[in-house]
């Protein structure tokens, strides 16, 4: 696991202590060493988390011949695989580390090479003798990619605030994008909310000419629209079940200590029990718990449940005491993008714990979206019912004002109207009144909307799922999990997002994924053959995260002095009255109302912390930054 770097100009060599200026803020991802490649017009680099093959991992990568050299992020779960692919070529690999491959395979295959490979990874190939620059992504989006473009260069980092060490780097807000992140909580890609900054997308290749031609292109995309017809429960639950088995014995691969983050939720639960099964070492779990002064909020009694019966160690992780106004501040500069998903706040607490004696965790996320899992799914099935109630009778029941009104109302809207993901925070309306006029914009960015028009005619259900899987997972879920975990130098692993598990539960019948009471059916049915029948049958509850109590606790004064600063208003983005009005609206009785708040929170935070203060000599990014380690 690494951060990696890089610039390409025209004209103009690259030096190798811009590289360094560079990798310097992102030692948190790499502590264990740093490398670095220039040629000319051309420099790569990298910082190196050591998982596997700790002694000779070293980066970069280079061909026999030196002509390709490589930069990596991530992990390749096929490597055995792939290590036998490149010796029947004739490759002789100098280390054991799975990164190595990379440039033999592009020797092999050019930009074909990303078709080979199966894992979570961000990688940069550099050709010497084609003089073309290649980046790729993974397929679901693991690991982040970021691109500053102008016409006679391009530079690449894991995380934006790389980019900030170069001194000709301008950072400046594309307020057009503001009414989307109002919308999703999150800047949709490849779009961020910095101008000329994007984010490759999940699945997505650029490669930069000799000329300085950009050509991108998606090499996969997981297909929503073709779930297969036929085949029982136990057919579907017999093929995930070999898939999860083999998926987490890849995921366990590591020279370094492997935990797994267990909330004693159904997915969480599922990877423990397999991973007990599967490992050929200890296994320990880590679970955040709340005090009893957030009631409804401990999950710890079932992750104790589901740890007991498979005999793994657990770690109860406190969680309250990590979030306090000066951690959430750090956590914007940490995030790299302004992001407002309240479980970033107890995730914080238990990376931070889990840190101090593992490298490598295992994570369930992602299960909801692959599998079906949040709630909001399940009005697709309620308003199919609805919908076969004649029109006639439905407008004249909501002209009534009946109970069931809003049903009525919601089964005459288009999916591509009504949803806007999971994470959905502010509604079309809302945005009008809180933005400033002027700044007002549709809040569907180009890639967004041609995709609700080219999923127009698939069910409410594929459409929901493929919008969270494209966007939601990777730029809300799986971001604060590679940020939050690479922060205190840990590797997260989420074996459900491997892009085969991806796949196959987008193939099952709509009939067998959920309906509008039961949740990720053929999932549940893989858990009853592993776990205890009260894990597999407890309700949904997500990662609990007492928002509303926080921000009206020891987080208010936080938000009420940010949110209505000089600084803040002087940015002229929204009417003052709009942002006191909810900030004086959060409580028990308005749950939305604190996400709101949460997320003009983060937002701002965002701008004081990383656009502001992320210069060389500023007092936020000497407050955050990690002094370089020895070079290896």
């Amino acid at each position: 696991m690494c951060g990696i770097v890089g610039i390409w100009r025209k004209d103009r060599p690259v030096a190798a202590e811009e590289l360094r200026g560079m990798l310097n803020t992102l030692v948190h991802r790499g502590p264990d060493g740093e490398g670095h490649f220039t040629d000319r017009g051309i420099g790569l680099g990298m910082r190196r988390l050591a998982v596997i093959d700790i002694q000779l991992g070293q980066q970069p990568y280079y061909s026999e011949d030196r002509s390709v050299v490589a930069v990596f992020n991530g992990e390749l779960y096929n490597y055995p695989e792939l290590k036998h692919l490149v010796e029947a070529e004739g490759h002789r690999l100098a280390s054991h580390v799975d990164g190595e491959v990379l440039v033999h395979l592009y020797e092999e295959y050019g930009a074909g090479f990303v078709d080979k490979i199966s894992g979570m990874f961000a990688v940069a190939i550099w050709d010497k003798k084609r003089h073309r620059l290649v980046l790729a992504r993974d397929r679901i989006g693991q690991k982040p990619l970021y691109v500053w473009e102008q016409t006679d260069r391009l530079v690449f980092a894991s995380e934006i605030k790389a980019f900030f060490a170069l001194p000709e780097f301008e950072a400046a807000v594309d307020t057009e994008l503001l009414a989307t992140y109002l919308s999703h909580r999150f800047v949709p890609a490849p779009h961020t909310l910095l101008k000329n900054v994007t984010k490759l997308q999940p699945g997505e290749m650029l490669i930069v000419h000799r000329d300085g031609r950009r050509q991108r292109h998606e090499y996969w995309q997981p297909s929503i629209e073709e779930p297969q017809i036929g085949h029982n429960m136990t057919y579907w639950a017999d093929r995930l079940d070999g898939l999860l088995h083999d998926v987490v014995t890849s995921h366990l691969a590591s020279d370094v200590p492997v935990g797994i983050f267990l909330s004693g939720g159904l997915d969480s639960s599922v990877l423990a029990a397999l991973a007990a099964q599967k490992s050929n070492h200890p296994v320990e779990a880590w679970s955040a718990a709340f005090p009893e002064s957030y009631p409804g909020y401990d999950e710890f009694p079932w992750a104790e449940k589901v740890a007991d019966a498979f005999g793994i160690p657990l770690h109860r992780v406190e969680v309250d005491w990590a979030i306090t106004p000066e951690r959430v501040r750090e956590l914007a500069y940490v995030l790299d993008e302004p992001m407002a998903d309240p479980t970033a706040l107890p995730l914080d607490g238990i990376a931070r714990a889990a840190a101090t004696q593992e490298t490598v965790m295992l994570s369930g996320e992602g299960a909801d979206e692959i599998f079906a899992g949040y709630a909001g799914y399940g009005e697709a099935s309620s308003l199919r019912r609805v919908r076969m109630i004649p029109r006639s009778l439905r407008r004249w029941w909501e002209h009534q004002g009946w109970p069931g009104s809003r049903a009525m109302a919601r089964a005459e809207q288009p999916i591509s109207e009504r949803y806007r993901g999971v994470g959905f925070t502010f509604s079309p309306d809302q945005i009008k009144k809180l933005l400033r006029q002027e700044l007002w914009r549709e809040d569907r960015p180009g890639a967004v909307e041609e995709y609700w028009t080219q999923h127009s005619m698939v069910s409410d259900l594929q459409a929901m799922q493929g919008f969270d899987i494209r966007w939601f997972l990777p730029d809300d879920v799986l971001l604060k999990a590679d940020r939050i975990g690479m922060h205190h130098n840990l590797e997260v692993r989420v074996p459900y997002c491997d892009h085969e598990v991806v796949s196959l539960a987008l193939s099952i019948p709509l009939a067998l994924r959920r309906d509008a009471f039961r949740d990720k059916k053929v999932l549940r049915q893989v858990a009853r053959r592993h776990l205890p029948s009260a894990v597999v049958k407890r309700p949904k509850q997500g990662f609990p995260t007492p928002l509303t109590a926080l921000l009206s606790g020891k987080l208010s004064e936080i938000a009420w002095d940010t949110l209505i600063s000089p600084q803040a208003m002087n940015r002229g983005w929204f009417y003052p009255s709009q942002v006191e009005k909810l900030l004086n609206a959060m409580g028990p009785e308005n749950p939305n109302g604190s996400r709101q708040v949460y997320a003009l929170l983060m937002l701002e935070l965002w701008m004081e912390e990383l656009v502001e203060g992320a210069r060389p000599g500023s007092v936020t990014r000497e407050r955050y930054y990690t002094a370089p380690v020895s070079p290896v």
